[in-house]
């Protein structure tokens, strides 16, 4: 067949080929690094990884033996999902000795009357950390870094001994979280959850695409799903002290995943933090799961009533 083509065919037919080649990121992928010779770089511009934090929740956090710190990762314009969360799991309680502050962190959007509605859920809840950012998607990496600053030095409050994110889209069983903090300390190095070994998306059209500039090599270090990521203070204050120093990556799961190799932290999976959208069983509940992905809104207050009835 190709034979039979002509001199302009031919090169048409190759141009297509290699146009194809480079939207399915097959170019991409025979330039890349092999992941042996990881080796993370350093920031060109710190300013650029500092936050601005334009509001602070109001500290719930008293002088417990053990005090866990919930931050839930959220879009500005989720304010209904905020409320479902807030009936359900995300409220402040004291759980089998363990103080549970709950927190939002949101960025900043343009649209005025999205501003005035989250200017009213703060002044009711104060459960939010807000920060100057553009609330979207690859800018999750700043809300990451809000979090972890916010929760090693906590405005006008005591920081906490353990820090769970999490996605304002997942159930969170308080008491299972609870049982098995328990069983950390502090000072261990824990972070902890549903963990991705991967390659990145050479794809041009994928939404989690990835340039060669921005990530040459051939896999990513092992990272828990940003979703539902389970960390001890120890761990936060190491991250904290190497973070902004680091060079800005989209995913802030996969960040999380190159910062926990560049100081030394494992990576650890967790069965109990379900990453895949699935209803869980009573049984799975009752036999130590902790978070689950895929619940928003209404179907949360709905499964959580149906859980805790």
């Amino acid at each position: 067949f190709y034979q039979d083509l002509t001199a302009s065919k031919k090169l048409s037919l190759l141009g297509l080929t290699v146009i194809l080649c480079w939207i399915l990121g097959v170019l991409d992928k025979a330039r890349e690094t092999d992941f042996n010779e990881f080796e993370w770089p350093q920031s060109e511009n710190l300013e650029l990884l500092r936050n601005e934090f334009t509001e602070f929740p109001k500290c719930r956090i008293g002088i417990s033996e053990q005090k866990l710190m919930i931050i839930i990762k959220s879009s500005a314009k989720n304010q209904e999902m905020r409320e479902s969360v807030r009936r359900t799991w995300g409220k402040y309680r004291k759980e089998n000795g363990v103080e549970v502050m709950p927190v939002f962190v949101i960025g900043r959007v343009e649209n005025l009357e999205v501003m005035r509605k989250i200017d009213k859920e703060i002044e009711k809840n104060k459960d939010i950390l807000a920060i100057s950012a553009i609330d979207s998607y690859r800018n999750n990496t700043y809300k990451l870094f809000a979090a972890i600053d916010y929760a090693t030095k906590p405005n006008e409050c005591l920081s906490p001994d353990y820090i769970f994110l999490v996605d304002d889209d997942y159930m969170v069983h308080i008491p299972n979280l609870v049982k098995f903090l328990q069983t950390k300390k502090n000072r261990d190095l824990v972070y902890e959850g549903f963990v991705f070994d991967t390659s990145p998306f050479r794809m041009k059209v994928h939404k989690h695409s990835i340039s060669l500039e921005e990530y040459p090599y051939s896999r990513y270090p092992p990272y828990v799903s940003a979703g539902a990521v389970f960390l001890t203070s120890e761990t936060i204050e190491r991250f904290q002290n190497r973070m902004h120093h680091l060079k800005m990556f989209p995913f802030d799961d996969v960040f999380t995943g190159i910062l926990a190799k560049t100081v030394g932290v494992p990576t650890t999976h967790n069965e109990n933090f379900i990453f895949w959208n699935r209803r869980v069983t009573q049984d799975e509940w009752d036999q130590g799961v902790i978070a689950v992905h895929g619940y928003a809104g209404k179907d949360l207050e709905y499964e959580y009533s149906k859980l805790f009835r």
